[in-house]
């Protein structure tokens, strides 16, 4: 009796089980939209300056802009950021106390230095992603006669100035 009755249960439980199905149903909030995207290519370029300026072949030199694409309206600026009042610090290769300075002059004869650009480059100044522009460099003449050496460092920026 009990194996009937525990039968019956499961039975009658089994068909009063329900089982949920979800199926898509259109309520009127669907359709289709649209949005606005946005988006910004900057613009890009190589600078280049000799890794080593030899003053004892001539005191010209170059700085030069490649693979540029520059915004319309901006411009490349490259600055020396280690000159003092008259230009860039040459040590003598042998003598620790002596030194000299280099001044450093741009393509319109400017002296070069944290605020002074040594050069400007804007759209026009660039042909098929490329330009130069030139660099005179004057080292002191007087001083402790024979080799001197020191570094030339730069900085670039492109802003819309």
């Amino acid at each position: 009796m009990k194996k009937i009755f525990a039968l019956l249960l499961s039975a009658a439980m089994l068909a009063t089980m329900s089982i949920t199905a979800f199926a898509a149903e259109t309520d009127g909030s669907a359709g289709s939209g649209q949005s606005e995207v946005l988006a910004h290519v900057y613009s890009s370029y190589n600078i280049t300056i000799p890794a080593t300026i030899d003053l004892r072949n001539g005191n010209e030199s170059y700085v030069e802009i490649s693979n540029a694409n520059i915004e319309d309206g901006y411009t490349v600026k490259v600055l020396c950021s280690n000159t003092d009042v008259n230009g860039i610090r040459l040590y003598h290769d042998t003598n620790e106390y002596a030194s000299i300075t280099c001044s450093i002059f741009n393509s319109n004869g400017e002296m070069c230095d944290a605020t002074t650009p040594m050069a400007v480059f804007t759209s026009s100044d660039i042909s098929d992603g490329t330009g130069a522009k030139n660099i005179t460099l004057e080292p002191e003449t007087t001083g402790v006669p024979g080799n001197y050496s020191g570094t030339l460092e730069y900085t670039f920026s492109c802003s819309n100035q």
